[in-house]
């Protein structure tokens, strides 16, 4: 009997066998394995793939296995696509006069003209624009700018127009809360037309961003 059960165990965990149980075998510390590095997978259908030859995971393996590290990264751009080291922005940066201050005095064309006014102290005329057209215009020392037409002004002389406000008074007794706004400066209103009111003030700084710039002139 004991003959008999060694021969029906030897052929539950032959796989050639008729008799080869799967799960037997799958626990069995009698079943030598062919391969110490043999692939392994998740699952039936995966493993018939690979032996069909219809997953592509045995090229994609042999394929990066020949790439050396970090040559895939460099594969995909071109040449002329490659990342650039750069600096970080610091005290090197203003040693080297790349700050906006340095950069000014190096402009050509009306920027060049602009630094011109702004190193002699010529006033200047800048015309402001809204949504539709022409908002007003502020005269006023430039004090820096940029290549972007932001201006940093002084002594500014603002003239503008808007639609003229009309609200309703408000019921019961008038607040006795006003607002400080000293920092805006002064406005006065000098010419109502219609819709229409025009407005100026005068602040000793303003900083006007270039895309509100429409043009600018030296006051003679």
């Amino acid at each position: 009997m004991a003959d008999d059960d060694s021969t029906t165990s030897d052929e539950s965990l032959d796989a050639k066998s008729e008799k080869f149980d799967p799960m037997k075998a799958l626990y069995s510390t009698k079943v030598p394995l062919s391969k110490k590095k043999a692939p392994l997978y998740d699952n039936i259908s995966k493993f018939e793939a690979v032996i069909s030859g219809l997953s592509g995971q045995s090229k994609k393996k042999s394929t990066t296995s020949n790439v050396e590290q970090g040559e895939s990264s460099r594969r995909r751009f071109l040449p002329h696509q490659e990342p650039v080291t750069g600096t970080r922005y610091g005290r090197a940066c203003i040693l080297d006069g790349r700050n906006v201050l340095a950069k000014m005095q190096n402009y050509l064309g009306p920027l060049g003209l602009l630094y011109e006014y702004m190193e002699n102290r010529t006033r200047v005329k800048v015309y402001t624009r809204n949504a539709v057209g022409i908002r007003g215009h502020v005269e006023a020392y430039v004090a820096a700018f940029d290549k972007h037409w932001n201006l940093a002004l002084e002594d500014c002389f603002e003239v503008w127009t808007r639609k003229v406000k009309r609200k309703a008074p408000a019921l019961g007794a008038p607040s006795a809360t006003t607002k400080d706004e000293s920092w805006a400066g002064k406005v006065v209103v000098t010419k109502i037309e219609g819709k229409r009111e025009t407005l100026e003030r005068h602040v000793p700084q303003m900083l006007l961003r270039g895309e509100q710039v429409a043009i600018i002139v030296k006051i003679n």
